[in-house]
């Protein structure tokens, strides 16, 4: 959903009322507003709104009360932009008010606009309708036809994120006699564009050739209006759009000679945030086209050009409550995809593995974005730079990395003696059918109705790996999952006979980068052991909690907080106080596709995801930082991959080397034993993932707890030594 705030679209925007209004005015705050909007033209969005903060900054120091809505009103678009809803809406209601006071249309109509887009990203549609319509007839009144195109092509966007394009076609017929009246060349072009961008995704919507006629037409006509005005940047623009036509019409050849002007003229005005664009669609025709050497080198030249903006584009996509692996995963997959089709054709050797190596960092490279636009947080980025990837991987044990393609999976498994690429049969819908199948079956701890989808799993992703796994004796098995399999245990896969977990002792990690693994101390580990018994907030009592801490206490000692004294600050304080290499809480907890959602309860609040940051911070900068995060009770809901993504990343964003915790609730009696039991083998040397894989196989035993249910939900993340 763009709502006018994409980069093609900004064009469009351009800010014209706002730099008109502010050349009469004192000429340090007039130029910053006009960086700024040059800035957010070419997508960087911060550096613009560090500029109209300074050129408020001026109006403070040298108060010009009718300059002052034209800078409100662009602090709030800049807010907006940059994902900071309260603030922009803070700005906007004080931009609309004194616009309104001192008769300035033009900034009234605009700020209406953004208004709207502010709710349309909130998903208030009928505030955004209202919004968008006001803005409208403010702006047909005032004689402002751009402002009244723009607000008409954001209201047809929205018809279109509603689900209703016949809606959307209407507010595109309906803004027609607003572009005729256009009379600037450089406004009539960048309309145009607007509306070649919306024709093109009504015919998506709507199949009507029709209208992939009036998106070529609307994208010819800014491409003239470009090149007369010898307008480079809307001319990439322009050139790029009709090359995305032609490619999908599988006219390569034109497709491909367009795309090249398109690279020309962005590269003369040094146009970042769209390069990238054009030689990704270049390697795209190029891959159609069977030259797979050519196509490489353009995703190669797309993705280096993307680097330079990742940032800007991640911010404006928060801003949206967009997804990045939507907007940008497919430049990265479809990259991998070429990779991985040539190392097929590479014999075994060095050469062929650093083509698959190369593969599997360009999807790590969107696993670590994803993390760090779960939490919204740069020092996730930050932290996973500092760690260590995992290239080569101990005696007896497999790292799995499944890559999920649109017409396959493919599995990258680093073994002991090298790296192996393996296509497996089974698509990806089939997996992914399966996957949520069997993770939503398998908290149905009255049945066995999860039985043949582990079974059919177990064929589909895991079988086709044994053979390697055996002929390297393989025991542990790290997954860094992707999609479906973030919430799927794979320890309850099911080969007919046995489960896997009898077999292997599994571990998961978020992406290849970990803190470097290093065994536990597990002669004197400093442990702080938290948790909840009684029942607080509308949460039930979890009575075992009392014996899980007691028991633990007993055979480590360390500082107990229970119930009352297990409070927000009291966890803080004691974080604080002293080094612990374990922090245990055994309390309810969730994580929700929402990370604003996700908490774990205590006896005063919910301590959410930040406040875990903040409590643990100091300890990723000591010299021995928290070697174990356990969370006892938590749970995502089935089929939420994106809740299961905060899960796998909890302890990258909680700085501790590794977290044990659950995919959904577990009988309280069933968690404590295998809890404590795991404890208990660590005590003695056992390393993390068997002394899991151990304390798992000994409640499957238990008749009572023989159900997966019991002890498939346990992950162990991170480091698993």
């Amino acid at each position: 959903m763009s709502f006018g705030l994409t980069r093609c679209a900004l064009l469009l925007v351009a800010l014209g009322a706002l730099a008109a209004g502010a050349r009469a005015e004192p000429e340090d705050a007039a130029s910053l507003l006009r960086s700024a909007e040059a800035l957010q033209q070419r997508g960087f969005r911060t550096r613009a709104l560090e500029q109209l903060e300074r050129a408020r900054a001026q109006l403070e120091a040298a108060p010009r009360a009718e300059l002052a809505p034209a800078v409100e009103g662009a602090l709030g678009k800049a807010y907006l932009l940059t994902g900071r809803r309260e603030e922009a809406k803070s700005h906007l209601e004080r931009a609309l008010a004194e616009a309104r006071r001192t008769g300035k249309a033009a900034i009234t109509a605009a700020v209406l606009n953004d208004l709207g887009n502010l709710a349309a990203i909130e998903r208030r549609s009928s505030d955004a309708t209202g919004f968008y319509n006001e803005s409208i007839a403010g702006a047909r009144a005032a004689g402002l036809p751009g402002g009244a195109l723009q607000a008409a092509t954001n209201l047809a966007r929205l018809g279109l994120a509603d689900g209703n394009p016949q809606a959307a076609l209407a507010a595109a017929n309906a803004s027609e006699k607003d572009l005729a009246a256009l009379s600037d060349p450089r406004q009539q072009a960048a309309a145009l564009l607007g509306r070649g961008d919306l024709f093109e995704r009504l015919y998506a919507a709507l199949a009507d050739r029709r209208l992939l006629e009036r998106s070529y037409r609307s994208y010819a006509r800014a491409s003239a209006l470009g090149e007369g005005n010898n307008d480079l940047r809307l001319l990439a623009f322009a050139r790029g759009g009709l090359a995305r036509l032609y490619e999908a019409d599988k006219r390569y050849a034109e497709a491909l000679e367009l795309n090249r002007l398109a690279i020309g003229a962005a590269l003369a005005v040094e146009a970042e945030d769209s390069l990238y664009r054009w030689h990704w669609q270049s390697g795209r025709v190029l891959a159609a086209l069977g030259r797979g050497d050519e196509a490489i080198a353009a995703y190669r030249r797309a993705e280096l050009a993307f680097q330079g903006v990742r940032r800007d584009l991640i911010q404006e996509l928060r801003a949206l409550n967009a997804s990045y692996r939507e907007a940008a995963g497919p430049l990265y997959l479809e990259y991998a995809d070429l990779l991985l089709e040539r190392a097929r054709r590479l014999p075994e050797g060095a050469e062929r593995e650093k083509v698959l190596l190369g593969a599997r960092d360009l999807v790590e490279q969107i696993k670590s974005v994803e993390l760090e636009d779960y939490f919204q947080d740069e020092c996730v980025a930050r932290l996973q730079a500092k760690q260590k990837a995992i290239d080569r991987v101990a005696a007896a044990t497999a790292v799995l990395y499944p890559v999920f393609l649109k017409n396959r999976v493919e599995v990258l498994m680093s073994l002991p003696s090298g790296m192996r690429q393996i296509v497996l049969a089974a698509s990806p819908r089939e997996l992914e059918e399966e996957s949520r199948a069997l993770r939503r079956l398998l908290e149905k701890r009255t049945t066995r109705e999860y039985l043949p989808h582990a079974r059919r799993l177990y064929e589909g992703l895991f079988q086709p790996l044994e053979q390697a796994l055996s002929s390297e004796q393989v025991r542990t098995v790290v997954l860094v999952p992707d999609g479906p399999l973030r919430g799927v245990p794979l320890a309850a896969l099911h080969d007919g006979k046995d489960f896997l977990v009898q077999r292997y002792a599994f571990a998961t990690a978020p992406g290849l980068s970990l803190v470097e693994p290093k065994p536990i101390n597990a002669q004197a580990p400093a442990m702080l052991l938290s948790g909840l018994s009684k029942g607080v907030q509308s949460f039930p009592p979890l009575p075992f909690v009392n014996e899980e801490i007691d028991a633990l206490h007993k055979l480590t000692g360390g500082r107990v907080l229970r119930d009352a004294e297990f409070r927000q600050r009291d966890l803080e304080r004691e974080l604080a106080r002293q080094p612990y290499s374990v922090v245990h809480i055994a309390s309810h907890g969730q994580f929700d596709a929402d990370p604003k959602k996700s908490f774990l309860l205590t006896f005063d609040g919910k301590l959410d995801m930040d406040a875990l940051e903040r409590d643990m911070k100091l300890t990723r900068f000591r010299e021995d930082p928290v070697e174990l995060l356990t969370l006892s009770a938590c749970r995502t809901a089935a089929g939420d991959d994106r809740a299961a993504l905060g899960l796998a990343g909890v302890a990258v964003k909680a700085g501790a080397r590794s977290a044990l915790a659950t995919l959904w609730f577990v009988n309280d009696q069933a968690s404590s034993a295998l809890v404590v039991d795991f404890y208990h083998r660590i005590a003695a040397g056992e390393s993390k993932v068997s002394a899991l894989q151990a304390a798992q196989q000994r409640l499957l035993a238990d008749p009572r707890f023989r159900h997966p249910s019991y002890w498939a939900p346990f992950l162990l993340i991170g480091n698993w030594l």
